[in-house]
């Protein structure tokens, strides 16, 4: 971005939501705040395990730990997939969904998660 001010290059800094640009030469800055869309999308997703699997104790624990549940309750949501074992807001769903890409379990967000 150049200074509208003095025609300098101005340099580009972010911090968490604040993002400006600053003119080393005058001093002139633009600031503004920026989201990325997931953290402003409202929509309720719902994740399911698709289909049922032998789960290792590994696995049982993450489900449990993303369906707030004992893993008694997580080995039986398994051996009943399809299930929803998540509903949330986009920011808390792409946090369930990298955890479980991670672990090559096959499961499904509805409505279609686009991040």
């Amino acid at each position: 971005m150049i200074c509208e001010n003095c025609g300098a290059e101005m340099r580009f800094r972010q911090d968490g939501h604040s993002i400006c640009w600053v003119c080393d030469n005058c001093g002139e800055a633009v600031a503004s705040t920026y989201f990325e869309p997931y953290e402003t999308d409202l929509t309720e997703y719902h994740v399911l395990l698709v289909s049922h699997f032998k789960a290792p104790s590994s696995i049982l624990k993450l489900i449990s730990e993303i369906a707030n549940c004992n893993y008694l309750k997580a080995k039986k949501m398994i051996e009943n997939a399809p299930v929803e074992i998540f509903c949330g807001k986009a920011i808390d769903v792409k946090a369930v969904k990298e955890k479980l890409e991670a672990t090559n379990i096959d499961f499904k967000i509805d409505p279609e998660f686009p991040y």
